[in-house]
């Protein structure tokens, strides 16, 4: 077998004793059972950039930040330096996620070291010392299905509330030992509180883990654990002890716009009294409210516009309406037709007599 680069580097080091064999290939990396320090672990390779097939990263990328202001500058601007720093950040994202939720309770592997884009990890096993099987690969009874849904569930409302959103969560990434389900891959992870996709990727893993369960306990995919746990969450009422029903009803009650826009005004004057407080607002404020004020100039004359020719369009219609058909504008005789011109085709050929 031929070892990957960024292993013989780590074989080199003394990181790892041996590398085994290799695991699976996934759309980011490429996972190797190794020896470290005497254990059996696992040692995953991110792959290079232009070699993944993960869809859409921009979903999942929108509101991380570095701390140095230099290199979030590079990202933003997506330079040469920018995209190295974008990448280095994509690779950590994983190691970030894995110590949070392994501080909160979350059933994930436990991370050992992450050098030079290399994870190496803790290796779950089924019990027997063999690597523990993928959700994807089991076949349950319909009462193991609704039991491992339940401590699944109970699993992800435990990433969010440590403030983590999984965003890719399948039966593929999802691996069970004796104890229960572990879940695993985490680069593409968001936070709730930064990403607006975060309602949306949360309420697609439930429902994947759902409808998965559903293929052995078919009544389990009525179930709406997502919206109910999300709801919970922008309540501010969701903690990793809740325990949740899957039962969820859309609220239909109308949006109060008229208190919205009171807050709105209210908070609006306040603004005002402090920046008439502090000498007035700057010549910048001022700038911006004149641009505003003349734009909405601008909008009320082009519909004041738009209004007289609609009206001017409505009085010519009645008049003709008013007239009947046959007569015209000047008096009660038809309108005389008017003499097509001949289109000239050049000068006549001669007769040929």
């Amino acid at each position: 077998m031929s070892v990957p680069g960024p292993l013989a580097e780590l074989l080199d080091l003394g990181v790892i004793d041996e590398v085994i064999r290799p695991l699976q290939a996934g759309k980011e990396a490429q996972v190797y059972l190794v020896l470290s320090k005497g254990e059996a672990r696992v040692a995953k390779v991110y792959k290079e950039s232009n070699q993944r097939s993960f869809k859409h990263r921009s979903d999942y990328t929108e509101g991380r930040r570095v701390r140095n202001s230099r290199q979030q500058r590079a990202m933003n601007k997506n330079s040469r330096y920018g995209r190295q720093e974008t990448e280095a950040a994509w690779r950590s994202a994983e190691v970030d996620c894995l110590y949070r939720l392994f501080d909160a309770g979350v059933r994930v592997p436990t991370p050992y070291d992450f050098i030079d884009g290399v994870l190496i990890m803790e290796l779950i096993e089924n019990g027997e010392g063999s690597p523990a099987p993928r959700l994807a690969d089991l076949n349950l009874s319909p009462g193991e299905a609704e039991s491992l849904l339940t401590m699944l569930v109970q699993e992800v409302a435990r990433m969010l509330c440590a403030g983590i959103v999984h965003g890719d969560l399948s039966d593929f990434n999802i691996l069970i030992d004796p104890k229960g389900p572990v879940i695993i891959d985490l680069p593409q992870a968001v936070d709730p509180a930064q990403n607006q996709q975060a309602r949306r990727l949360l309420i697609r893993d439930v429902k994947n883990i759902t409808m998965f369960m559903g293929r052995f306990a078919p009544r389990l995919r009525r179930l709406q654990y997502g919206p109910e746990m999300w709801a919970l969450y922008e309540r501010g009422e969701l903690t990793p002890e809740t325990k949740l029903t899957g039962q969820f009803k859309r609220s239909v009650e109308k949006t109060d716009t008229r208190s919205v826009l009171d807050e709105i005004q209210d908070a609006a004057r306040e603004a005002a009294a402090i920046q008439k407080a502090r000498g007035g607002p700057s010549k910048y404020a001022v700038r911006k409210a004149q641009k505003l004020r003349d734009q909405a100039a601008a909008e009320a004359a082009e519909r004041a516009r738009q209004e007289k020719r609609e009206e001017q369009a409505q009085a010519r219609k009645a008049r003709k309406a008013a007239q009947g058909p046959g007569t015209s504008p000047n008096g009660d005789q038809p309108p005389k037709k008017r003499r097509r011109r001949r289109r000239r085709r050049g000068p006549r050929k001669p007769s040929q007599d």
